[in-house]
């Protein structure tokens, strides 16, 4: 009979830990949560070098058809963004990353997911030789 409860409370643990876990949870509920509302860069750190300013001022509004939105000053630049659960990847394109499309093509990435909430999207970027994180905070 003691072998029989400590299996299902062995079991039991097991399963929770599974389900409740913070990385499921996270990536679960990451595209419902960047659908709803308005979101602006509070932080992007680009190869070791802080340049969140570059993003005063944005206003960044991701739909559910997967498309982005960035506007500043009334001016307004789409692209697309997308998010592959099974690998925790948030993919973001605002276009290439040179000197015409600067900043917004500063972060058209794939991105790894760190960690998210109802109010913060925190990601890496996927290829962790780039030293890139970005972090996203609903207005």
């Amino acid at each position: 009979m003691k072998k029989i409860s400590l299996f299902c409370l062995l079991l039991a643990s097991l399963l929770l830990a599974t389900f409740c876990s913070p990385s499921a949870n996270m990536t679960s509920s990451a595209d419902r949560v960047v659908t709803s509302g308005t979101w602006s860069v509070s932080q992007f750190i680009n190869n070791s070098v802080n340049e969140t300013s570059n993003f005063n001022g944005f206003t960044f509004t991701f739909s559910s058809s997967g498309t982005i939105s960035a506007m500043k000053n009334g001016v307004t630049q789409s692209g697309t963004w997308s998010f592959n659960s099974s690998e925790s990847k948030f993919n973001i394109d605002l276009g290439p990353k040179n000197s015409g499309n600067f900043p917004l093509g500063e972060l058209s990435d794939d991105w790894k997911i760190q960690s998210a909430s109802e109010t913060v999207l925190s990601l890496h970027d996927d290829n962790p030789a780039s030293n890139e994180s970005l972090t996203f905070t609903k207005n």
